[in-house]
């Protein structure tokens, strides 16, 4: 909250006063603290929405390159964006140029025309893309895709489109502990929408736990920002670690602690922590804090690791590819919310055991030719994918649904 603060002035300066305000008021009601400061029923509602579109067949018929993406408010760099712009930008280079991004409430931009041109400024270079701002005016469209729990209630209900699309990164249930909010984000899967999901654990998991039809894309890197950096010589070992106690499934404690471990069994070990300010924290170890690094610094920091630790409990992060494109050995926990990716031939795989994660960044740490192979291996498997391929996936998944449907069925769903 404090740095929010101290940034309120720069924010004020580039988008203005009124949308300061908002951006104020989107931070209380969009992220409130436990018991939602009073306001559960309203919060609540603004995220179940209610029933839009007209319902006339006609408006279903919307051009087949209408494609409409519901996004949660974002900032200029909301990482959890990337992929859904990275997404909409792949299917403009494929000919879907009549694409439209609906902001759902609350959000802080001051208009339409101000969120496209910070998605064009700091996301992609989005030429034919529309900005619309709030729910309620959800255009009509051939695919309505949902792009978050929280977004996946008003497209459900929307009767404007033909098809509804759920673009599903991650198991978003085990975001939260047992309640309300695990509840309100697993019944999503069960509104009846085709799941276009990042890669076949999720695939699988909510075809068979839910009944969803299902597709998948899968993972690649950006080459203008993560490649190889001849290492330069230093003092220490240095271990990378994503830190990211903010975000429970990055499992923080578990790599701090095993960490710890490792700088105990070699004093020649320093640690590099990154995704986080960990001022507030104290690391009883040789370490690095480099906080939230912009992503032009990241190939060289990668690049100048000896091992990089990215411990995932739900769906993989892009991390260990974009690490391997730069030749940092991986280690990760095996699983198969990891597995369906990862090898083993590329990465060295670790139990969830503070033992286990240790023992595996140690004997990484050693080197010697099976890690120099892992390594080579690896960066072969990242420079094969590139997020082209994956866009071509969901745009053949889009045309292969359209082409499915019975010709009654482009009349909006009940």
């Amino acid at each position: 909250m404090l740095s929010k603060l101290r940034n309120a002035p720069t924010y004020v300066r580039k988008y203005g006063l009124s949308a300061a305000l908002r951006r104020s008021v989107a931070e209380v009601v969009g992220s409130p603290p436990p018991g939602h400061r009073g306001v559960v029923v309203e919060f609540y509602d603004a995220i179940f929405g209610h029933e839009t579109g007209t319902g006339d067949p006609e408006a279903a018929a919307a051009p087949a390159d209408s494609v409409t993406w519901v996004i949660p408010n974002f900032s200029p760099n909301s990482g959890g964006h990337i992929n859904i712009l990275r997404m909409v930008y792949g299917l403009e280079k494929l000919g879907f140029t009549n694409q439209t991004v609906v902001v759902q409430e609350p959000h802080h931009w001051p208009s339409a025309d101000a969120a496209l041109q910070a998605i064009r400024q700091h996301f992609f270079p989005l030429q034919h893309l529309k900005v619309v701002l709030g729910c309620d005016a959800i255009p009509p469209s051939r695919f309505l895709v949902a792009t978050g729990w929280q977004t996946a209630y008003w497209v459900a209900k929307n009767r404007d489109a033909a098809h509804r699309i759920y673009f599903v990164q991650d198991f978003e249930p085990d975001f939260y502990a047992t309640g309300a909010e695990h509840i309100f984000a697993e019944d999503t899967y069960r509104l009846g929408m085709f799941g276009m999901t990042a890669g076949d654990w999720l695939k699988e998991k909510l075809a068979r736990d839910y009944g969803m039809p299902t597709a998948a894309f899968s993972f690649s890197f950006d080459r203008e920002t993560y490649y190889r950096v001849p290492k330069r010589p230093k003092a220490k070992k240095q271990v990378f670690f994503y830190a990211r106690p903010s975000t429970p499934r990055r499992a923080f404690e578990m790599g701090i602690m095993a960490l710890r471990d490792v700088c105990a069994a070699r004093d020649d070990v320093e640690v590099v922590l990154a995704g986080w300010n960990l001022r507030d924290y104290h690391i009883p170890f040789p370490h690095v804090d480099a906080k939230q690094l912009p992503v032009s610094r990241l190939a060289d920091l990668y690049s100048q690791c000896d091992a990089g630790l990215v411990l995932s409990l739900t769906n993989l992060s892009l991390l260990p590819l974009e690490m391997m494109a730069c030749g940092c050995p991986v280690v990760i926990n095996r699983g198969p919310n990891n597995d369906w990716l990862v090898g083993d031939d590329v990465a060295a795989k670790c139990d969830l055991t503070i033992a286990s994660i240790a023992q595996t960044v140690l004997k990484t740490l050693e080197g010697g030719r099976p890690v120099e192979t892992m390594v080579e291996r690896a960066l072969d498997f990242a420079n094969r994918t590139t997020w082209d391929d994956q866009a071509r996936k969901m745009a053949d998944t889009l045309k292969a649904i359209d082409r499915s449907a019975a010709p009654a069925s482009r009349s909006a769903a009940g």
